[in-house]
C-alpha cells in the first residue's frame, strides 16, 4: 500500500540517484585514490565513520552527530536540525533521566502522561507532536533510561522516516551509551536529597588484556526516592554494562547490556476542576494523591545488543548487530475524572477513583545489517549507506481487570490512610481488556552524502521502503485482526559553507506511521504521514567558542482519524495538523571556564483540517506552548584559592498552553505562563589523593507554583547534596 501523499516521481529519481552513485563509488575502489597510501592498507580510516563518542565533544559543546543520516557527520555540514546534550551538560545539570537531560532543549516539552515516580518512559513533545519513540545506538527502544551509561542524547528534529522507520512526524532522540577507555578509571557517588532521596552509583572501565583489544566497562546504581505526594515513590535497581574487543585493526565487537528494575506506589497530583464554575480547585491540598499507598507498579527491562564492525576495504566497511528487549510489568493503577463533586448539603467534597490492575509484557528484538563507503575521487567526497533492519514484537500482552464496582468517592481533605484501601490484587475479577500483538517491520534503507567544491557543498539524498505486519489478537471476543502495510520515504538536504564557519541548510523529509483501525467498510487505514521542510544558518565562530543554529521550519501531518458522520461509531482519515515555527540554539564559551547553552522555540501547532468537526479547526494540542525559552550558564574557577568552586544557574520559561483536551478551551482551563529558576554549587578537589567533587542542585529556587502539564504540578523547592570520587 503506498502512501497516496507522497508522489512516486521523487522516490524514483530518489533510487536512481542511488543507484547512479553507487557504481561510481565501487568503480572508484579499483581506481588510486588521491589519499589511498601502503599505510591506509593498515589503518580502519572508515571504521569510525559508523559511531561517535563525546571525544570529540568540548564541553557542552558537540562537534558531530550519527543520527538522521547513520553517517559521523560534522554539524556544521550536516543539513539536518540534530540537537546534541553532551555527557558534561548532563552531569552538571544533575539528571538521573533522559528527561531531565531534555528540559533545556528548544521546542521540546512534557506530554504530561507520567510523573517522576512513574515507569511509563520519557515520552515528550517534539515540535508540538508526541513523540513515544526513542533510540539506543541506533535501536529503537523505549522506556524509562537511566542516564548512568548515556554518553550523548542526539535529538532529531522533525520527519525522520529514513533514520527511524515508522515514527511520528516531530521527531525522535538517539541515546548515545558509553564505551570502556583504554585506561581504568572510573566513579563512585552519592546522592541524598529532599523528600528522603538517596542514590547511589559505580561506574567502572578497564582493558582486560595487555594489549587493550579487549576492554570492559561495568555499573550499578540503586535509588530510593520519596515523593512530594502523599503514599507515593520508587526504588531503582540498574546494572549494565558495555564490552569492546578488537582482534585487529579492521574488526571491532561491542556487546551493551542492561538490566533494570523499578517498584513504586503511583502519584496522581491533585489537579481538579470545578465543572460547574468553570475553573480548577486551587485550594486542594497540595500533597494529596487519590492513588493511595496500594497503587503499586513493579517493571522489570532488560536489553543487550551485539554489534560486529568489519572493513573490508580501505573503503568499505560492514556493520551488523542485533538488539533485544524485555519488559514485564506489572501495576495497579488509579484513574478517574478530575471533576471535583461537592456535596451541597455537607461541603464534603470528593473526586471519583477507578483502578485498574494492568499486567503487560513482550518482547521485542532488531536487526540491523549495512554497508558504508567513505572515498575520495579528485575534490568529491562520497559516502554511501546501504542498509536492512528488521524488527519484531512478539508476544506483547495487554491484560487489564477491574473490581465488580469501584471504590466509593475519596474525600479530598483526608488524611487517613483506611480512606484510600483498594483491596488484594485478587478482589479484581473483572477482565475487561486482553490483547495479544505480533508485529514485525522491514525496511531497506539507501543514503549518499557527496561533498564538492572543496567540501564547500555538501547533499544529502536518504530513500527507504518499508513493510510492515501485525496480527491483533482480542483474547475477550476471540477475534484477531491481520493488518499489513507498505511505504517509502524519502529525505534530502543541501548545506554550503558560505563562509569558513558559517552554512546555510536546506532539507525536506518524510514520516509514515501506519495505522491499525478499519472504517465503516473494512478497508484499513492508510499511514498516518509527514512531510516537513527546514531551512536556516549554522554557525561555529570566535574559534570554535560560538556554536548554533537558527532554523525555520515547517511540518504537515496527515491521515488523522476522525469521526464518521455517516456511520456513527467509525471513523475516517481526513484529518490534518500542521506545525511551523522557528528554533534557536546558541551553545558559547565566552571565556575558557564559562559557558553558556541558550535556546528559543516559537512553536506554532493546529489543526488546519477536520471535515467532520470543523470547531475543531485552529485549536492547538495540550501541553504545547506558543514561546518557550530556556538559558544555563555556569562558571568553573580555574585558580587562585576559589579553585574548584564551579556554579551553575539556569532559567527555563514555557508560555501558555492548552489544558485538558477534553474540557472547552478557555482562560480558566488553560496553563499559565510560567518561569522556572535551578542553581548548581560544586566544588572540585584533590583530596586523599583521590579527585573528589561535592555538588548542590536546587531545583525551583523560586519556590513557584506551576503546571508542567495539564496532568502534573510543580515540585516545591527542592535540593540535592552529591559527592562523587573519580579514581
Amino acid at each position: 500500500m503506498k502512501l497516496p501523499c507522497l508522489r512516486l516521481a521523487p522516490r524514483m529519481a530518489a533510487a536512481g540517484f542511488a543507484c547512479a552513485l553507487l557504481p561510481a563509488a565501487l568503480s572508484a575502489q579499483s581506481r588510486p585514490a588521491a589519499s589511498s597510501t601502503t599505510a591506509a592498507q593498515d589503518e580502519p580510516i572508515v571504521l569510525a565513520q559508523f559511531e561517535v563518542s563525546a571525544d570529540g565533544d568540548d564541553g557542552y559543546k558537540a562537534a558531530n552527530a550519527i543520527s538522521g543520516t547513520r553517517f559521523n557527520t560534522a554539524l556544521l555540514d550536516l543539513p539536518r536540525p540534530i540537537e546534541v546534550i553532551t555527557a558534561e551538560f548532563i552531569e552538571d545539570i544533575g539528571a538521573k533521566e533522559i528527561g531531565e537531560a531534555l528540559k533545556y532543549s528548544g521546542s521540546l516539552s512534557d506530554n504530561g502522561t507520567a510523573t517522576p515516580e512513574d515507569v511509563t518512559g520519557n515520552n515528550f513533545y517534539n515540535r508540538g507532536f508526541q513523540s513515544f519513540t526513542s533510540y539506543r545506538n541506533g535501536y529503537r527502544s523505549f522506556g524509562v533510561a537511566d542516564t548512568l551509561f548515556i554518553d550523548r542524547v542526539e535529538i532529531i528534529k522533525g520527519p525522520s522516516s529514513t533514520f527511524s522507520g515508522t515514527i511520528d512526524p516531530g521527531g525522535t532522540m538517539n541515546m548515545i551509551t558509553r564505551r570502556p577507555g583504554p585506561n581504568r578509571g572510573g566513579h563512585v557517588r552519592l546522592r541524598v536529597g529532599s523528600y528522603d532521596r538517596f542514590r547511589s552509583e559505580l561506574l567502572y572501565s578497564t582493558p582486560i588484556d595487555r594489549g587493550k583489544k579487549l576492554r570492559a566497562l561495568f555499573g550499578a546504581a540503586y535509588e530510593n526516592y520519596g515523593s512530594q505526594y502523599d503514599f507515593a515513590g520508587r526504588e531503582r535497581k540498574v546494572y549494565g554494562g558495555n564490552l569492546q574487543y578488537e582482534p585487529t585493526k579492521r574488526t571491532r565487537l561491542g556487546f551493551d547490556f542492561q538490566w533494570q528494575t523499578t517498584r513504586g506506589v503511583q502519584a496522581v497530583p491533585p489537579i481538579y476542576f470545578i465543572a460547574a464554575q468553570s475553573r480548577y480547585a486551587t485550594d486542594v491540598r497540595r500533597e494529596f494523591n487519590r492513588a493511595g499507598p496500594e497503587s503499586s507498579s513493579a517493571i522489570i527491562q532488560t536489553q543487550f545488543a551485539l554489534d560486529l564492525s568489519q572493513q573490508l576495504t580501505p573503503n568499505w566497511v560492514f556493520r551488523g548487530g542485533g538488539y533485544f528487549r524485555s519488559q514485564r510489568q506489572a501495576r495497579n493503577t488509579m484513574a478517574g475524572s478530575q471533576a471535583l463533586v461537592i456535596n451541597a448539603t455537607t461541603g464534603v467534597r470528593t473526586v471519583a477513583r477507578v483502578p485498574t490492575l494492568q499486567l503487560t509484557g513482550n518482547d521485542n528484538f532488531i536487526v540491523q545489517g549495512s554497508l558504508l563507503g567513505d572515498h575520495t575521487w579528485g575534490d568529491i567526497k562520497h559516502k554511501a549507506f546501504l542498509g536492512f533492519e528488521y524488527l519484531g514484537v512478539v508476544d506483547q500482552r495487554n491484560q487489564q481487570y477491574r473490581r465488580p464496582t469501584n471504590p466509593a468517592n475519596l474525600n479530598v481533605d483526608s488524611t487517613n490512610p483506611a480512606d484510600y484501601a483498594l483491596g488484594a490484587w485478587s478482589t479484581y475479577t473483572t477482565r475487561f481488556g486482553d490483547t495479544m500483538l505480533d508485529s514485525v517491520q522491514r525496511g531497506y534503507t539507501v543514503s549518499n552524502l557527496v561533498q564538492l567544491f572543496r567540501s564547500r557543498l555538501l547533499l544529502m539524498q536518504g530513500y527507504r521502503y518499508g513493510q510492515f505486519y501485525q496480527n491483533n489478537e482480542n483474547r475477550l471476543n476471540r477475534t484477531a485482526v491481520a493488518t499489513s502495510q507498505s511505504a517509502d520515504v524519502g529525505s534530502y538536504g543541501a548545506s554550503f559553507r558560505v563562509a569558513p564557519r558559517l552554512t546555510f541548510f536546506v532539507s525536506y523529509a518524510e514520516s509514515f506511521q501506519p495505522q491499525t483501525a478499519s472504517d465503516f467498510f473494512g478497508r484499513l487505514f492508510e499511514p498516518i504521514t509527514g512531510q516537513g521542510w527546514d531551512f536556516g544558518p549554522k554557525f561555529d565562530l570566535i574559534e570554535g567558542r560560538l556554536s548554533g543554529s537558527l532554523v525555520a521550519f515547517e511540518i504537515e501531518r496527515s491521515n488523522i482519524l476522525q469521526p464518521d458522520p455517516d456511520h456513527p461509531g467509525f471513523n475516517i482519515a481526513s484529518g490534518v495538523d500542521r506545525s511551523r515555527g522557528i528554533e534557536f540554539t546558541l551553545t558559547a564559551r565566552p571565556l575558557a571556564p564559562w559557558q553558556v547553552v541558550l535556546s528559543y522555540a516559537n512553536v506554532d501547532v493546529e489543526t488546519i483540517k477536520d471535515p467532520t468537526r470543523p470547531q475543531n479547526v485552529g485549536l492547538t494540542p495540550p501541553n504545547v506552548a506558543r514561546n518557550q525559552g530556556n538559558l544555563w550558564n555556569r562558571y568553573a574557577i580555574q585558580g587562585g584559592p576559589l579553585r574548584g568552586l564551579g556554579l551553575g544557574v539556569g532559567v527555563a520559561y514555557v508560555g501558555e498552553r492548552r489544558g485538558n483536551p477534553n474540557l472547552a478551551d478557555i482562560p480558566a482551563y488553560r496553563s499559565p505562563a510560567y518561569t522556572r529558576v535551578d542553581a548548581n554549587l560544586t566544588y572540585a578537589r584533590k583530596l586523599f589523593g583521590r579527585n573528589l567533587s561535592f555538588s548542590l542542585a536546587l531545583q525551583n529556587v523560586t519556590d513557584r507554583d506551576y503546571y508542567p502539564s495539564y496532568t502534573s504540578l510543580s515540585e516545591p523547592f527542592s535540593g540535592m547534596f552529591s559527592v562523587l570520587m573519580r579514581f
